[in-house]
């Protein structure tokens, strides 16, 4: 996902703004929502215009909000008519108004949403013709990123294009694996170490080996203080057995297939409609680093949180943290 953001006047309203990812299928998904951002020292007024792609239909054509100072509101708009695209990428239009100045910001959303169904986590990824895969590219490498759900298991699918795999070993200079963190809609992320977290947490590795096992790690739970996400902590003490995980290499792709039970994650009720955050990242240290899918899609650069996300065995966080690991997904019927 890649945001452009262009301005017309020099005097350009200093509001910033971002379409929410649509949660649902567009074409059966009525609602959908721009948030818009006052990062100045005095109130303003601003008309918020959206152009969705062309055919569609939406209303109202705009809105117009009074921000605060760093104030942040979270504009609703009315798909009325939508078509779905094979690519899952929409390209979104948003024109900011405040009298004669406008600014106008581009910006590519996608369908973040995983559909009901009950894949097995046997390493074949045949099932998983039916998701909606979200792909993002760092540094010229793909990821692809898919979800289901049902009544028992929340199912992450990560296909990563890389050079290769280093698999999990306790005393392994550098290990690729999958971050993933699922929380509530409301959720947040303070910025202190004893704020309590909101979030659930996993880490998971290829192990290697004919007959070994692949590996999922518990990383923070709801409650837990914030500080633990500081801790370089032995993951051997964080094993999940509850959870289904097959890492496989197949090319130049390592495919990362996992399923965790809801019963671990009480905060989060698995119904059809239901609205969730959830983020992924991608450790590949010898090769693009760390992929974040919160700056794919396009959060804002003051939502870096260090809190955001948990530092395990011997990962090598950038300069700048990661994103917050709350980004907006949900739960479907189905991808139709």
């Amino acid at each position: 996902m890649v945001c452009i953001a262009a301005g017309s006047a020099a005097s350009a309203p200093d509001v910033t703004v971002r379409a929410e990812n649509f949660t649902v299928p567009p074409a059966t998904g009525p609602l959908t929502h721009i948030l818009a951002r006052n990062p100045g020292d005095i109130a303003c007024t601003v008309t918020v215009q959206p152009k969705f792609p062309d055919g569609w239909q939406w209303t109202p054509k705009d809105r117009t909000v009074t921000l605060e100072p760093d104030e942040v509101k979270r504009l609703p708009f009315t798909i009325e008519k939508a078509a779905d695209v094979k690519s899952n990428r929409y390209p979104v239009e948003i024109t900011v108004l405040s009298g004669s100045d406008k600014t106008i910001h581009r910006q590519n959303v996608v369908c973040a949403s995983a559909p009901y169904f009950k894949p097995k986590i046997d390493g074949k990824f045949k099932d998983w013709s039916e998701a909606i895969p979200v792909t993002f590219t760092t540094a010229g490498r793909k990821t692809v990123v898919s979800t289901y759900w049902n009544k028992r298991y929340f199912y992450v699918y990560v296909q990563v294009e890389e050079d290769k795999l280093n698999g999990y070993k306790k005393n392994a200079a550098q290990i690729d694996a999958v971050q993933f963190a699922l929380a509530p809609r409301k959720a947040v992320t303070a910025s202190a170490p004893t704020a309590k977290a909101q979030r659930y947490e996993f880490l998971v590795v290829d192990v290697g080996g004919f007959f070994a096992k692949d590996r999922c790690f518990s990383l923070i739970e709801p409650g837990a203080e914030l500080s633990l996400t500081q801790q370089q902590r032995d993951l051997e003490k964080l094993g999940l057995k509850e959870a289904q995980v097959v890492v496989k290499r197949q090319g130049g792709i390592t495919h990362y297939e996992c399923a965790i039970p809801f019963a671990l994650m009480p905060a989060i009720r698995p119904d059809v409609g239901r609205e969730i955050a959830f983020s992924v990242l991608v450790h590949d240290p010898d090769g693009t680093g760390v992929r974040d899918w919160g700056k794919a899609a396009g959060l804002w650069p003051g939502q870096r949180n260090r809190f955001g996300w948990c530092a395990w065995g011997k990962v090598k966080w950038p300069e700048d943290p990661p994103y917050d690991s709350k980004v907006e997904w949900g739960l479907c019927s189905s991808k139709r």
